[in-house]
């Protein structure tokens, strides 16, 4: 089981899972949000003051879609302290972080998953 180095459960679960953050994230994600956090060597912001729901959200959970990656543990919408949303996904588009198989094009934060596909997808809201 991966434990990141850069996040606690707070900024990934939201309260009351914090016990369980562990197995309710694929490593995955977890790995790649390191990932992140270590190239641009900023602050990458998940779940924070007034930003919940960004990370996993639970299957009852009514923001998203109803089979949103997030609800498997497989999803992220984040910030980059300082760095276009745009910036962030034309480095995961030149291969920078090889797991993330699914972006989301024209918005103003990152999302990103790791869905079990072959090769990198970006989709619109």
């Amino acid at each position: 089981m991966y434990t990141p180095k850069h996040f606690k459960a707070s900024e990934l679960v939201p309260r009351g899972y914090e016990r369980y953050w562990l197995t309710l994230m694929d490593e995955r994600i977890l790995r790649t949000l390191d990932a992140i956090r270590e190239h641009y060597n900023r602050p990458v912001l998940v779940n924070h003051a007034g930003m919940q729901n960004r990370g996993w959200r639970p299957p009852d959970s009514k923001v998203g879609a109803k089979l949103s990656q997030h609800k498997f543990g497989r999803a992220a919408d984040l910030t980059v302290s300082g760095i276009p949303a745009e910036q962030v996904r034309n480095d995961i588009r030149s291969g920078l972080f090889p797991l993330i198989t699914a972006i989301e094009a024209g918005v103003s934060w990152v999302h990103i998953d790791v869905r079990n596909v072959e090769r990198l997808m970006e989709f619109e809201a």
